[in-house]
């Protein structure tokens, strides 16, 4: 039997194909949720893969009992999702089974979890990718604590996200629904500041106004209008504002640090103490604003 046989292209002139990318951003994972959405990827897949297998035409130098012992090991082999679960220092776990997330082996801290069903199914088809395929990508990366270069306006680079290809609706439909049920279900509260122009709302509704108050506030204590150095002012203002949203533009990369796109709960992520100090910084910040205010205007 020809490996191409696997992947006989279908001659339908009016074949529909169906594509989707769905990114996975704020979502609060774990291993068993993972483990969850594997294995019901894994049962649709071999079942969308029997048809397949059942249509293949038997060679003449193969007897029934060796023909079914094939189809059998194609059904089983060919149909399978492969897993790879990475970590932080390069080291890598390889798997074909769900057992591999109960693994003692796993890499931890892990940094990206991917599973897809091309792999297996090239071994047996020359190379080819099947045409109903999935590729599935989990990161728990944290952006740099503290990168100059990021255009913050932008969302939180992370690759996580599923890639779907099919010319059967009902197969890319099943896997939407799954991904949606088991990986997409569980959001994280703060995904906000990772999203397209968080720090730019930020910046111009708080930390701006903010940092404005304050400034006209020490200006008018330090260099009142009627003080003879007035005329340091201006420089005053130029700098208090320059310093201050330099302070919010390191307190909001910080603010991602601590609190990454996605999260693992088995990598027992060691920034809590972080989000406390964080979350004291900012209800200081807070409290005090709101005593000037009402000192001031009461």
């Amino acid at each position: 039997m020809s490996d191409d046989a696997l992947v006989k292209e279908k001659t339908t002139p009016d074949l529909q194909w169906y594509e989707d990318v769905i990114e996975i951003r704020g979502c609060h994972l774990s291993l068993p949720q993972i483990k969850a959405a594997y294995r019901e990827l894994s049962a649709l897949n071999r079942k969308e893969g029997e048809p397949l297998v059942n249509a293949l035409i038997k060679p003449d130098d193969l007897s029934d009992e060796e023909w079914s012992t094939r189809v059998a090991f194609l059904k089983a082999d060919a149909f399978r999702l492969t897993v790879s679960v990475m970590g932080f220092d390069g080291e890598t776990a390889y798997g074909e089974t769900e057992s591999i997330f109960d693994s003692k082996d796993l890499p931890f801290p892990i940094r990206t979890v991917f599973f897809t069903n091309t792999t297996a199914f090239r071994r047996h088809a020359s190379d080819k990718e099947p045409r109903n395929r999935f590729s599935i990508w989990m990161s728990f990366d944290k952006p740099p604590l503290f990168d100059p270069s990021a255009v913050l306006s932008e969302p939180t680079a992370n690759n996580s996200r599923i890639e779907i290809h099919a010319d059967n609706v009902a197969f890319f439909r099943a896997i939407q629904t799954i991904v949606t049920r088991k990986i997409l279900a569980k959001k994280k509260w703060d995904s906000f500041i990772h999203a397209k122009f968080a720090y730019d709302v930020g910046l111009w509704f708080v930390a701006f106004p903010y940092a404005l108050y304050w400034v006209t506030i020490y200006c008018d204590y330090f260099l009142p209008s009627a003080s003879p150095h007035s005329s340091f002012r201006v420089a005053f203002y130029i700098y208090g504002l320059v310093l201050s949203l330099a302070a919010y533009r390191a307190l909001f990369g910080y603010l991602k640090w601590a609190f990454p796109v996605n999260v693992l709960e088995e990598n027992e992520d060691s920034a809590t103490r972080h989000r406390l100090l964080l979350g004291g910084i900012v209800t200081s910040l807070v409290v005090s604003g709101v005593k000037s205010v009402f000192t001031f205007i009461f």
